[in-house]
């Protein structure tokens, strides 16, 4: 089984709106300003699938700001997951601003069959998108309903490109000490945070379980090497295959993986089986 466990799509009434979004929405603006910035829709998402004979893809929501948005947004992607038969695996956004809102939500979305939470940045333009008290409030919603969150996370050097910043590896790790049990996915190899698996704190955290990365965009930040050295240190069982369509194209990035250097049954673990593990898709 190939799980791509990294997407994005948007409602096609979004696509539409392209250009009112942008002057509403900040982390929306930085990353779709350029018209080379595609937004695909739940169709694009399954034409790539096919494309790139994967399985099941798990599509992501959006950093929206406006609570309206990110509800509208999750209505519609519970509606494509529904209509998928189990192909397409909703991440639902989480508005910020109110605690009680973000839990309310997120339960309203895992009744509705959400697979999770993503891609939450956590900052935006060195500004907190979150206060600690609404991450406490998704952190203890997600592990109350057994959901993960995905979490955009950037690495602290090499070249800026858009929406790089968001993730700072050192506000993901505050939470990941406060907050041991939420299963997290941090998007990018976790911003580099597995290359400071010598650190004894930093292999204690991957090894406890409730920890993965994925390869979203890592070709363009790594070379194959990287992948090897993260299966290495953190184990073949805690990466997981992402494409970021339409960033990338889920063909390309596994020509990449299987050039990564990995042996048959890691490859087989990071491109699908932890994914349907993660994701309750049944593979035994």
């Amino acid at each position: 089984m190939i799980v791509d466990a990294h997407t994005h799509a948007f409602p096609p009434s979004f696509v539409a709106d392209r250009h009112r979004l942008l002057a509403v929405e900040p982390v929306f603006a930085e990353l779709y300003s350029s018209a080379r910035a595609t937004m695909a829709t739940d169709a694009d998402v399954a034409c790539a699938m096919a494309e790139a004979e994967v399985d099941a893809a798990v599509v992501a929501g959006f950093a929206w700001i406006d609570a309206g948005r990110c509800r509208e947004h999750n209505d519609w992607l519970l509606a494509a997951g529904a209509a998928s038969h189990g192909r397409l695996l909703p991440l639902c956004c989480v508005p910020p601003g109110d605690p009680g809102a973000a839990a309310a939500e997120m339960e309203r979305c895992a009744s509705g069959g959400a697979a999770g939470f993503g891609e939450l940045r956590l900052e935006h333009a060195g500004a907190r998108i979150f206060t600690d008290a609404e991450f406490d409030a998704i952190a203890t919603t997600a592990t109350g309903l057994g959901l993960p969150v995905l979490l955009h996370a950037s690495e602290p050097v090499g070249h800026r490109y858009a929406g790089k910043e968001g993730g700072p590896i050192e506000s993901i790790w505050k939470l990941r000490e406060r907050h041991d049990r939420v299963t997290l996915i941090l998007a990018h190899l976790g911003g580099g945070l597995p290359f400071y698996w010598y650190m004894p704190e930093v292999g204690a955290v991957f090894g406890a379980g409730h920890t993965f990365v994925d390869t979203a965009a890592v070709p363009w930040l790594y070379d194959p090497g990287a992948l090897r050295f993260v299966v290495d240190r953190i184990g073949a069982g805690r990466v997981l295959f992402g494409s970021d369509f339409p960033l990338r194209h889920p063909r390309r990035d596994l020509a990449f993986l299987r050039d990564s250097g990995l042996t048959p049954d890691e490859f087989a673990a990071v491109a699908g089986e932890n994914a349907a593990h993660l994701f309750r898709l049944g593979v035994g």
